[in-house]
């Protein structure tokens, strides 16, 4: 896999610092640069062309959540990652919104970190768990979500099944049998590879699959897709240690 290029912003020096010594000691990464503030972020992004951008949210100047639309608007192929001390929802649901392609929390372990770079490179969804839960309880009208029901080592094999009352939804969109499966999927915490291994089809046709969801829900990631089944009622979130990671 070729080399994962980053730009941290971040307006504390030594949690730039921190991060830069994080990916220096971890192979097959590359910082190209580093920003203290939003319109700067910005510049460098267009200049630098990065992989992804870990993004905090509250700073001076253009805060995380206004770089990151910019950062979506004018350089599409970089992917944001919200990484930051505030996981309220004033703060996940703008940072998502503008585009982010993932959130997490400053306390995630280095591990978590470098593993939700990965993901969002490969256009997954990836949230800290305290951040997924209140998602999801927020979307679901403060319905408490399950506890954890699925590890690596203990994979569903059957794709879960639709919500039993999907009524009183204003808009419900007209998805194929396949689409809806990987909505399911995505829903049950599954990454695309995973999907792939469930579904018997290759990478290419999940990523397919996901960008006709993104088309027809509205959405610009899955993130937004997930967003978009839950209020459609087209599925309920089963959150993941490995989704909310």
């Amino acid at each position: 896999m070729s080399l994962c290029t980053l730009i941290l912003v971040d307006d504390h020096p030594l949690m730039r610092d921190a991060l830069r010594n994080l990916f220096d000691a971890e192979p097959g990464f590359q910082v190209l640069g580093e920003a203290s503030e939003g319109a700067e972020a910005v510049q460098k992004c267009l200049e630098l062309d990065p992989d992804v951008v870990l993004m905090d949210i509250r700073m001076p100047g253009m805060d995380g959540i206004e770089a990151t639309a910019q950062i979506v608007q004018q350089a599409p192929r970089s992917k944001v990652l919200a990484l930051t001390t505030f996981s309220t929802l004033e703060y996940v649901v703008p940072a998502l919104r503008a585009g982010a392609s993932g959130y997490l929390v400053k306390d995630a372990r280095h591990e978590e970190i470098v593993s939700a770079v990965l993901q969002v490179r490969e256009d997954e969804m990836t949230l800290s768990q305290s951040v997924a839960n209140s998602l999801a309880n927020n979307v679901l009208g403060d319905v408490p979500v399950p506890s954890v029901r699925r590890s690596r080592s203990a994979t569903p094999s059957t794709p879960p099944a639709a919500p039993a009352a999907a009524s009183q939804q204003s808009f419900v969109p007209d998805l194929t049998a396949r689409e809806l499966e990987t909505l399911r999927w995505i829903a049950k915490g599954l990454n695309n590879n995973e999907i792939a291994d469930q579904m018997k089809v290759s990478h290419g046709s999940v990523k397919a699959y996901v960008s006709q969801l993104c088309d027809k829900l509205g959405a610009r990631d899955r993130v937004q897709v997930l967003i978009a089944g839950i209020q459609s009622g087209l599925v309920e979130p089963e959150l993941t240690e490995d989704l909310t990671q």
